[in-house]
């Protein structure tokens, strides 16, 4: 009876370790583990390598005095949304790649319904980063179109009416909103991707540029250098 207890319980100690391990590296169904993903792009990092969740920036805050490369940055950030999106539950793919994809401004996140020469080229960088990555047609959803693709106070809709109209009548699979807020020394950008058939989000992405002098000056609607003099080098 003993030696039954043992070997049962090293068994299910056996089982749950197995499974612990085979989750956290050698299962081939996460985009972590190597499995290429709705853009046929993988990353190849491990579940180990988010132990923890905070990290430090290297420098003291200050104001920076350099920008950011705004193509290849987008290029880079739709690169990664692409890499780690996923399908609705249930689905094959994460939208019908054969349908446009609408995109909107990019507008601030504490006034959704206004935006910048920062938010207006924002959204054109990432619309042609995403362009190069696939080749659906996008259509630009204009401030008398719609001035809210998004809807923050009910929870279950993602997407507001109009926009969802807006994409019916373009046979549109999905939408990519984008938003911005501005902290005391950059800029964070969160970009998302909904699938219009099932309203969920299907890939995002978040990151972070320097607020430099052109980037100030964009935030500022400032278009010459006498502008924004004070904060050139």
């Amino acid at each position: 009876m003993y030696k039954r207890v043992v070997l049962i319980g090293a068994t299910l100690l056996g089982a749950t370790l197995l499974g612990c391990e085979q989750w956290n590296h050698h299962s081939g169904n996460h985009w972590e583990q190597g499995k290429k993903s709705a853009a046929n792009w993988k990353v190849n990092n491990d579940r180990d390598a988010q132990e923890h969740i905070l990290e430090l920036d290297s420098g003291c805050t200050t104001l920076p005095c350099y920008d950011a490369n705004y193509e290849k940055t987008s290029y880079n950030a739709v690169s990664h949304l692409l890499a780690t999106a996923h399908p609705p539950a249930g689905e094959m793919e994460v939208f019908n790649k054969d349908r446009s994809v609408l995109y909107s401004t990019t507008v601030d996140l504490n006034n959704y319904a206004e935006t910048t020469n920062f938010g207006r080229i924002m959204s054109e960088q990432l619309a042609t980063a995403l362009v190069q990555h696939w080749q659906n047609d996008l259509v630009k959803m204009t401030l008398r179109q719609s001035s809210t693709p998004i809807i923050p106070q009910e929870g279950e809709f993602l997407l507001s009416r109009n926009v969802r109209d807006l994409a019916t009548d373009y046979n549109a699979g999905a939408v990519l909103t984008s938003t911005y807020s501005v902290a005391i020394d950059k800029v964070y950008i969160n970009v998302q991707l909904i699938n219009v058939d099932f309203n969920t989000v299907v890939g995002a992405v978040t990151y972070s540029i320097p607020l430099g002098p052109r980037t100030l000056g964009l935030l500022k609607n400032a278009e010459l250098a006498s502008e924004i003099a004070e904060y050139l080098q």
